[in-house]
């Protein structure tokens, strides 16, 4: 009597638990490699919520967080920010589409900001990467202090209004 399991025509082995996640942890990599992904860039972290340490600058409209310890999203919804550590750099957007504001979602699984609304997708460098055609996210003036980011609510960069402005709103965290 034959079992599923001991046949020698089925096209498909049983595999044990170690050739199983191999094979996962390779296809993940292939995956990632597909989209343009290093296996070392993926996000260490879901994105998160976060709340600043304080405000600052004149007039309050300055907020300070902490710096993220390794690649991650961490979203503060009260200030609409979305802080973004990827590859030695962070960014710091507003949490608002910018085609008609609605509110963004980060997407772990594509490593990519994503509007509910228009299903335009952004890199985690805000850049516009894929669906309805959108201009890059807005991002905000944004320094290092210390161990802190501050972002500067009042200041707010478009790519195709002021590209070295928007290029420029950076901090290099490495």
């Amino acid at each position: 009597m034959s079992t599923a399991n001991d046949c020698g025509a089925c096209p498909v082995a049983e595999m044990g638990r170690r050739a199983f996640l191999r094979n996962a942890a390779l296809a993940a990599a292939a995956t990632m490699a597909a989209i343009g992904l290093a296996p070392g860039s993926a996000f260490a972290e879901a994105v998160r919520a976060v709340t600043p340490l304080s405000a600052a600058g004149a007039g309050g409209t300055d907020r300070v967080y902490r710096i993220p310890s390794a690649d991650s999203v961490s979203i503060d919804r009260g200030n609409d920010v979305i802080l973004v550590r990827w590859q030695g750099v962070a960014y710091a957007f507003s949490l608002k589409c910018p085609h008609r504001g609605t509110r963004l979602e980060w997407h772990a699984d594509e490593s990519r900001v994503f509007c509910p609304k228009h299903k335009a997708r952004f890199r985690p460098d805000g850049a516009h990467d894929s669906g309805r055609r959108t201009r890059n996210l807005d991002r905000y003036a944004i320094r290092r202090e210390g161990a802190t980011l501050v972002v500067a609510l009042d200041r707010v960069y478009r790519a195709d209004a002021d590209a070295a402005a928007w290029t420029g709103a950076t901090v290099s965290v490495d």
